[in-house]
């Protein structure tokens, strides 16, 4: 895009350099120090995690380290697409393996930790990393990357307006939080301390108040004559999707797949016992459940499903908290089985479902302001550093802006800074990647594969003959799309069952601009109760002429993850571990990817795992990629 009048392009060694004060903690007159490893900067936020008043002796810190000051920008360069960045605000020393950065006088600390933060730079970044097994940034190639530079009350003003933006989602999390405490209040007022029962109620094992069973799967997997039909199959990312009550919306099976799996029917209770095990949570419909899943049938009358659920969750938590292997590493039958639940009167249990639906109510809301505020976050950033949030700004401060030019262009010359000078030199915020700048989103439509080409002209078709956005969250409209002729004759070259696939796609081309992600009402015809439900439509025509710059950052962002990350799903058999003594692990039977290859080469299929995210360690090992790259879901 082009540059404001007032803005010019440096690259980022001319504007920012690089502490070099070396510390030997060993030999430092200083007995202990505040010390930052790149373990302690949370990716893509830079939050600290850990407290500023925590030092670390100098005789535990062996080798040298970088002193840093407050106001100085700490830069991971190893695995830069992690994107830890984080702003001192106290002295201190950092690994090697962090950049401690100081600005020039031309270049705020706030401004430049955002762009640093940016897509445009760590998307870049990671494309210029070198090393198989350690990717690290060099210097130099980190000093040429470009900086769009407005000057210095310019940045002011937008680092001022993001802030702004940035608090309103940190209050979404705090009033979150604080939601979150009130239910957990509201739960001990009514019910006491579960783990110490103190309200003496009576208790009962899991076994006495229902009939549990194991689910299970059709073989073998990836069959189109057992998957991808009407029937919804609970997932456990449906689960951590969707909290207390969920949909399954993730996978599908036939009505011959149902046949060889476990049905449960709406409002029964069911627990992961691997991937997330102990997690629970209520069906909001009917659903078959996968053997990584138990299932409460016939619940005891004298319980409630919201109160079985909320108290399974809340022993989960605090037995996290009590002790490291736990049992909720993995969980067998037996084990849920011998489980232990307090039973108190019923109207407390009622009294409680009354109040947890008004919760989530409240929460519902708060968790679409969320959304909508990071949506918003996201395009402020954009406008930001294209100037085109500060457009009108810049017109009433004509005067003021004319001599901080000046100022800035002075200190860049002393610098012997080379320079673009707006208008005529583009800065594109996705950093020399390999677009073209078209005036729509049809540019884009090239650096699609073929089968998202595919989904979004069978889509556009599909739409435009029913006159109705998809509502994919609905099993249902999504199975009879799926089985249009429309869709099933575009992409019948790429084989049968690819259901999630094509959720997928729509998903990544709502992301890319080119079709629109919306929530639509939807009324419960049984309980009249009104829920809301992701859908996608097509672009209206006005929703085309929208900068083109935003399109591009999406689509770098999104491109840069998906060379970071590898899906598999995993067909695990805790039977044969169990023969084998022990209890509670697994083997694997099957690992495929997205798009079904198989990759069962990536594992010791003799081994036994103790959790998923064992077997998510092994597999990162073999791709020498860090395990936070691996997506693992147990089917």
């Amino acid at each position: 895009m082009n540059l404001p009048e007032t803005w010019v392009e440096a690259r980022l060694g001319d504007v920012l350099s690089r502490v070099d004060t070396k510390v030997d903690p060993q030999t430092s007159q200083t007995n202990s120090h505040f010390y930052i490893g790149l373990e302690h900067i949370e990716s893509h936020t830079g939050r600290l995690l850990r407290d500023a008043e925590e030092v670390t002796e100098g005789r535990d810190i062996l080798s040298i380290k970088t002193a840093f000051n407050a106001g100085d920008i700490l830069y991971g360069k190893l695995r830069p697409n992690l994107s830890k960045v984080h702003l001192a605000t106290q002295e201190g020393i950092c690994s090697t393996d962090i950049w401690a950065l100081r600005t020039a006088e031309c270049l705020l600390p706030d401004f430049a930790l955002r762009y640093l933060r940016s897509p445009a730079i760590y998307v870049r970044a990671a494309q210029l990393a070198t090393g198989a097994n350690l990717p690290r940034l060099s210097a130099d190639a980190f000093d040429r990357l470009p900086i769009p530079l407005p000057t210095l009350p310019e940045q002011q003003r937008i680092v001022d307006v993001l802030e702004q933006a940035e608090t309103f989602g940190h209050s979404c999390l705090a009033t979150q939080e604080t939601l979150a405490t009130v239910l957990r209040e509201q739960y001990t007022a009514l019910f006491g301390d579960v783990l110490l029962n103190d309200k003496s109620w009576p208790v009962r094992k899991i076994s006495q108040v229902s009939e549990l069973v194991r689910g299970s799967s059709p073989r073998p997997q990836g069959d189109p004559r057992l998957f991808g039909g009407p029937v919804p199959r609970l997932m456990v990312s449906d689960v951590t999707r969707d909290g207390l009550w969920v949909n399954a919306t993730t996978d599908s099976l036939t009505e011959e797949g149902a046949k060889s799996s476990r049905s449960m029917a709406a409002q029964s209770v069911v627990m992961a016992v691997s991937g997330a095990p102990g997690l629970t949570a209520i069906l909001n419909h009917d659903a078959c459940i996968h053997d990584g899943f138990v299932g409460l049938r016939d619940l005891s009358a004298d319980l409630l499903p919201e109160f079985v659920a909320f108290t399974l969750n809340l022993l989960r938590a605090k037995n996290d908290q009590q002790a490291v292997g736990a049992v909720f590493r993995n969980l067998t039958t037996d084990q849920v089985k011998a489980m232990v639940i307090p039973v108190p009167p019923m109207e407390k249990q009622e009294a409680f479902r009354e109040f947890l639906s008004q919760w989530q109510v409240v929460q519902r809301d708060i968790a679409k302001s969320k959304r909508l505020i990071d949506e918003l976050t996201n395009e402020l950033t954009i406008d930001a550093y294209s100037g085109t949030l500060t457009e009108a700004w810049r017109v009433k401060s004509a005067s003021q802006l004319a001599e901080a030019a000046a100022a800035r262009g002075q200190i860049l010359r002393e610098r012997g800074t080379k320079i673009a000078l707006s208008g005529k030199d583009k800065v594109s915020l996705t950093v020399q990647t390999d677009l073209t700048v078209r005036p729509a989103r049809h540019w884009l439509i090239p650096e699609l594969s073929q089968f998202q080409r595919q989904v979004l002209a069978a889509f556009s078709e599909f739409c435009q003959q029913s006159g109705q956005p998809l509502l994919a969250e609905d099993p249902d409209v999504f199975s009879r799309f799926c089985d249009d002729s429309i869709v099933t004759d575009r992409l019948q070259a790429f084989g049968q069952s690819q259901g999630n696939r094509i959720r997928r796609s729509l998903s990544q081309l709502a992301g890319l601009g080119l079709i629109a992600k919306i929530t639509l009402p939807k009324q419960d015809s049984d309980s009249g109760e009104r829920g809301y439900l992701k859908a996608f439509r097509p672009l209206r025509p006005e929703e085309f002429t929208r900068m083109v710059d935003v399109q591009a950052l999406r689509k770098t962002s999104l491109a840069g993850v998906d060379q970071q990350r590898y899906y598999f799903e995993v067909q695990l058999d805790y039977e044969s571990s169990e023969h084998a003594g022990a209890s509670g692990m697994f083997q694997v039977i099957t690992v495929v990817d997205e798009d079904n290859e198989d990759f069962i080469h990536l594992v010791d299929q003799g081994q036994h795992y103790a959790s998923l995210d064992a077997l998510r360690e092994g597999i990162a090992r073999s791709l020498k990629v860090e395990a936070w790259q691996v997506d693992l879901e147990a089917v």
